[in-house]
């Protein structure tokens, strides 16, 4: 068997419980079968302190030391609740902008996770865009090739804010 460091990444030799390059202890170690295949450990423990970790935990909850990165590959965010309400108000309206004839919205989304200054951010460039390409006459392909620039940049910029938002744990669980 091998014992991956997860901090360094550096290998620890079977007969030794530290890690030549960090010195990080053996305990909580990626561990590779023979055939370089990840062995899951039996119990979700911190590296630190040796508490259990439950399976939402971002920290240790006995001692506050983040979660290895070992640990954090395994780590399976869950979306808030009702957090699709906002993923769909971000990314709906927004690709409306796409569609001919129709302004793109963004900042909803923002707005549904009460993140009020990026939604009223958001929601002004909305106004400028649809300025750009509706109460503007000058109709040029320099225009055409802005629009769509400009919406495609703020659709994805907006549109991964409100994805990380839908699936950021609360900072007050209990």
């Amino acid at each position: 068997m091998r014992y991956i460091c997860p901090e360094c990444g550096g290998e620890i030799p079977e007969d030794n419980d530290f890690c030549f390059q960090c010195g990080r202890t053996r305990d909580n170690t990626i561990r590779l079968d023979e055939s370089g295949n990840f062995i899951q450990p039996e119990k979700n423990m911190c590296a630190s302190c040796g508490a259990e970790l439950s399976s939402d935990d971002l920290f240790c909850p006995a001692c506050g030391e983040a979660r290895s990165r070992i640990q954090m590959a395994a780590f399976k965010p869950q979306m808030v609740k009702y957090g699709w309400i906002g993923l769909a108000l971000a990314f709906i309206p927004g690709a409306l902008g796409f569609v001919p004839g129709f302004a793109g919205i963004f900042g909803l989304g923002h707005l549904y996770f009460r993140k009020w200054g990026r939604g009223v951010l958001y929601l002004s460039v909305s106004a400028f865009i649809f300025y750009i390409r509706y109460i503007n006459d000058d109709t040029s392909l320099i225009q055409d090739i802005l629009y769509i620039t400009v919406t495609a940049f703020f659709y994805i910029i907006q549109g991964m804010e409100v994805l990380v938002l839908a699936y950021m744990p609360p900072k007050n669980p209990k």
